[in-house]
């Protein structure tokens, strides 16, 4: 936990640097909101670097596709998620939450698990996101509760 500390720390400068700043108001999902950066996720005792991004399809509907590179494999996926509309308002954040579903392959052990996710993107300006969230899988078979933070450039 200690290793984490300052983590933790930096991603709460950035949050309070985001909501502190008066940027445009809060995006919701949607075309033209879309974002793709590196990211690191933290469980099952390790963490692991990937790629997250966010592909908007609707006002409010997301997919969030990701890839990561865990010891000994790959592990991919998406999450569809609903993204409160917070553009008329001066938070600089969009709270989501949805299902998806991972895939990891390597050493011979494929798996697939399904999950809920919860969380955030945080708005710093018109070009540069910052993403925080959670994924609870649905059943314990080889998956672990995870929390993602990342950066992303938008387009």
């Amino acid at each position: 936990m200690k290793k984490l500390l300052p983590l933790f720390a930096i991603a709460a400068t950035c949050i309070a640097t985001a909501l502190t700043q008066a940027p445009e108001a809060a995006m919701a999902g949607g075309i033209g909101n879309n974002y793709i950066g590196p990211a690191v996720t933290f469980g099952g005792g390790q963490s692991v670097f990937g790629i997250n991004s966010k592909l908007g399809v609707a006002d409010n509907i997301s997919l969030r596709p990701y890839v990561l590179f865990p010891s000994g494999g790959t592990q991919f996926g998406t999450s569809l998620t609903y993204d409160w509309d917070l553009r008329q308002s001066q938070i600089a954040f969009t709270p989501f939450i949805g299902v998806g579903v991972g895939f990891q392959t390597g050493n011979s052990n494929n798996t697939t698990n399904g999950f809920a996710q919860v969380g955030a993107d945080f708005n710093v300006d018109e070009s540069f996101s910052l993403l925080g969230s959670v994924a609870i899988p649905f059943s314990s078979n080889n998956a672990n509760t995870s929390v993602t933070v990342g950066a992303n450039i938008r387009f």
